[in-house]
């Protein structure tokens, strides 16, 4: 195997472990409200899948920039693959009746935020894809990154919390992260970060289709 493929690799691992993890919250929305077994079992293994998937991600892009291991798949798959975890999860989190909980301010995703969500990265991809057509380089900025960070936090507290994790780890008072208020407050920072990194992108990108393209 060629070294320089780990990258990649990673990032199709990332996708397998993706999946095990929407199997899981599949499950979670099928099951019966009432059979709390049932409800932290599906929970659980939801989360360690989501959290090992997400681990993941920072994973292939540091082994890309030590080694200078970066590949033409890899700048496109690794955005691809980032998207099909978290815009699946929160999908799956606005279909889920029990990952709810008593206090809460509304659902625990609300579908409309999940399409505003998919409306910014459709918008961010197109506009890449303009710019990178007209030879100039569109990365991800910080903030785009912190919303990724953001997004991954927000589906892991219901999945872990619901699932027993504190516990499991001897870290109870971690339990405190599904208050509602708090949980209420990450859901407005998620989406105001996401109104500002799409903003942030557009101006980026504004800006470089009016230069030249390089030489």
């Amino acid at each position: 195997m060629n070294a320089r493929q780990i990258p990649n690799i990673v990032t199709m691992s990332r996708l397998v472990l993706a999946v095990a993890a929407f199997w899981f919250m599949g499950v979670l929305i099928q099951v019966d409200p009432g059979d709390s077994e049932a409800i932290q079992h599906n929970s659980f293994w939801a989360f360690w899948f989501f959290l090992a998937a997400s681990c993941s991600d920072f994973v292939d892009g540091w082994l890309a920039r030590k080694y200078d291991w970066v590949s033409a798949f890899g700048r496109v798959a690794d955005p691809v693959v980032d998207k099909v975890l978290t815009l699946g999860a929160l999908t799956y989190l606005s279909a889920s009746p029990n990952l709810g909980r008593a206090g809460d301010l509304f659902h625990v995703m609300p579908v409309w935020a999940v399409v505003l969500m998919l409306a910014r990265e459709f918008l961010v991809t197109a506009l890449r894809g303009m710019v990178e057509s007209h030879g100039q380089s569109f990365p991800a900025d910080g903030y785009g990154k912190l919303k990724l960070i953001l997004q991954a936090v927000y589906i892991a507290v219901p999945l872990g919390v619901t699932g027993g994790i504190p516990a499991f780890i001897w870290m109870p008072f971690l339990d405190f992260t599904r208050e509602p208020h708090l949980y209420a407050a990450m859901f407005v920072l998620m989406v105001g970060l996401t109104l500002v990194s799409g903003l942030n992108y557009i101006v980026r990108g504004a800006r470089l289709l009016q230069q030249d393209p390089p030489k």
